[in-house]
């Protein structure tokens, strides 16, 4: 008697009744401001597996708002735009194997979240037999089932949707990933920052005499500052999933490294180009981090002056590539200062000698 009460009362069958009481009684608490707010873990699944491969998992999520929430989970394929890496989501439906949305059966995608209450959604993942090797991809997408009528009056409507990404390397006995999986398709100083005119002018000199032509044809930048940003651009030409990282380090004329940074891991799916902006600031002294923003952001600025050449460094599955750049900086703004301030202390000399004289001459 008591078990079929209790599968009678079970809220994770009760779905679409717990989803009607919550319209009306969102409908009598309609000036309540309601901010849902759910967190999962693991959020990302990375598996290598085989055709025919049968995985048993589980993801966990927690409900951290202070009301319950009816959820719907669904699969759903996503790919990346290009350049950019931002996910697309697409739903090709049920028909095709070769899609991975199907590859995940959920064991209960309909289910409702107490406050605080922690849930484990357990799914099935089946590997086609007949599948090609290479990168798939696939989400489990976890949305609230709250209707407008919960939401304050004026209050935003948006219903925020949180998922766990699963990138699956469907790998075949005797077939070897790519020997060169990276390219650098891009590495420069982007336009803006040069300093055309004094670029234009130099490889019109250098046009001029016949030992120079050859560096003329070479890439010649001239920047002005010391803080600088790199155009990069990295292709996947694998038919899996790449996750570079590396380092940039800026050296001088004889070769001295005056500074390094980072390149953090980026996961770029097969085929795609991704652009990953990198920025170099250099070091400063503690004492002049002390000064004031503008006068320390101006010191920084203009550190540089000279020849110099950027060591891009990059490492993707233990598989490394390296690329250089030269350039030269300039910091115009920096020495017209110092050029003024000397024309300032020529034309005032006078002066100032006669100043000096005066002080002497009282003491």
């Amino acid at each position: 008697m008591a078990n079929n009460i209790k599968k009678i009362f079970d809220r994770k069958k009760m779905f679409p009744f717990f989803l009607l009481l919550l319209i009306l009684f969102a409908s009598a608490n309609a000036q309540q401001i309601i901010n849902p707010s759910l967190k999962i873990a693991p959020h990302t699944l990375e598996l290598k597996v085989k055709r025919g491969e049968i995985i048993n998992e589980k993801i966990r999520i927690l409900n951290q708002s202070s009301f319950p929430i009816p959820i719907i989970a669904k699969p759903i394929n996503f790919g990346a735009e290009e350049e950019t890496g931002n996910m697309l989501f697409y739903d090709h439906g049920k028909d095709s194997s070769s899609e991975p949305q199907n590859w995940i059966k959920i064991e209960k995608p309909n289910f409702i979240l107490s406050a605080g209450e922690t849930e484990a959604v357990n799914f099935s993942i089946k590997i086609p037999e007949d599948i090609n090797p290479g990168g798939y991809y696939a989400t489990i997408i976890f949305e609230p089932q709250l209707p407008p009528t919960y939401f304050k009056k004026g209050q935003p409507k948006a219903i925020p949707k949180i998922g766990a990404i699963f990138l699956f390397s469907v790998e075949i006995d005797g077939l070897d990933r790519s020997s060169e999986p990276m390219a650098i398709a891009e590495f420069n100083i982007p336009e803006k920052f040069h300093l055309k005119k004094i670029e234009d002018s130099l490889k019109n000199i250098m046009g001029l005499i016949p030992s120079a032509r050859a560096k003329k044809e070479k890439q010649f930048s001239i920047v002005e500052t010391s803080q600088l940003q790199f155009n990069l651009l990295i292709k996947n030409n694998d038919i899996y999933h790449i996750k570079p990282s590396g380092k940039l380090a800026i050296h001088s004329g004889n070769n001295k490294t005056i500074g390094e940074t980072e390149i953090p891991r980026t996961t770029i799916l097969p085929g795609k180009s991704r652009k990953i902006p990198v920025e170099f600031n250099p070091e400063i002294p503690e004492a002049v981090q002390k000064l004031p923003d503008p006068l320390s952001d101006f010191i920084s600025k203009n550190l540089f002056f000279g020849k110099y050449h950027a060591s891009l460094m990059l490492n993707a599955d233990g598989i490394a590539t390296q690329e250089e750049i030269e350039f030269w900086v300039f910091p115009w703004k920096f020495f017209l200062i110092i050029v003024l301030i000397m024309i300032v202390i020529i034309l005032m000399r006078k002066r100032i000698k006669k100043a000096i004289m005066v002080l002497i001459r009282k003491k």
